[in-house]
């Protein structure tokens, strides 16, 4: 009868001290929670950055279709003589080549929006633990002023960093206008340019080689039209020598 009184006696002693010891843990049960989904959100952004590169694959081989079914184009038209159902054939190809490479764009840009999503949600985590690690100087935000050669041209770029994600415009000087949306990993800038009137032309291609200053390549995708293929561009931010 002893060791059973002696027994409830040790458990009604040690609830108390149980409950005492988990009063912590359930005080940061909070943070820890934002722990976990701040783990998630990374993880989640993981895959999202695969769907993209997945995606811009899926892109680039949709315009290289329309690009192909161009220059099949070209050849028929450039010959002796074409006939009507020829024509007729090749232009049905062109828009379902078209109609697939606008499909494969929307869902691209619609990724993209997601990966912004998932990097503002990221950093509202980080900034609720008050545990965030000082962000890096942003070598891309800004208004930039762009040489291009070989054409001897110049423009504005006003480009913005979230995350590894680039998004911006440019106008080029007495010409042409329209869109930036890209990607800064590894020191390395991608950029494709949609045009505003001819939609998505060329890729730029680029590294900040100084603070402020920007120098890279650009290929474009727009066959037979008495411009360059491929050049040189060079951008220095606003407010930099």
């Amino acid at each position: 009868m002893i060791r059973t009184i002696s027994r409830w006696a040790l458990i009604l002693l040690l609830v108390p001290l149980a409950a005492g010891a988990q009063a912590p843990a359930e005080g940061n049960s909070q943070s820890a929670a934002g722990q976990t989904a701040l783990r998630l959100e990374n993880s989640l952004l993981s895959l999202d950055l695969v769907s993209y590169t997945e995606l811009r694959d899926r892109a680039r081989r949709a315009q290289q279709g329309v690009n192909d079914v161009l220059g099949r184009l070209d050849q028929a038209l450039a010959g002796d003589s074409v006939s009507l159902g020829t024509l007729e054939s090749l232009q049905n190809d062109l828009d379902a080549a078209r109609a697939a490479s606008r499909i494969t764009e929307d869902r691209l840009s619609g990724q993209l929006e997601r990966i912004q999503e998932r990097l503002r949600r990221i950093g509202l985590l980080q900034g609720g633990q008050g545990t965030a690690a000082p962000r890096p100087a942003d070598p891309i935000t800004g208004r930039w002023r762009v040489a291009v050669s070989p054409q001897n041209a110049t423009a504005t770029f006003n480009l913005r960093l979230n995350g590894t994600v680039v998004s911006g415009t440019y106008q080029v000087d007495g010409g042409f206008s329209g869109s930036f949306r890209g990607t800064y990993t590894n020191g390395a800038l991608r950029m494709e340019r949609i045009d505003a009137n001819g939609g998505f032309d060329s890729v730029w291609e680029g590294i900040v080689v100084a603070s402020g200053r920007i120098t890279g390549t650009y290929t474009s995708n727009q066959l037979a039209t008495g411009q360059p293929n491929r050049g040189d561009w060079t951008a220095v931010r606003e407010g930099r020598q």
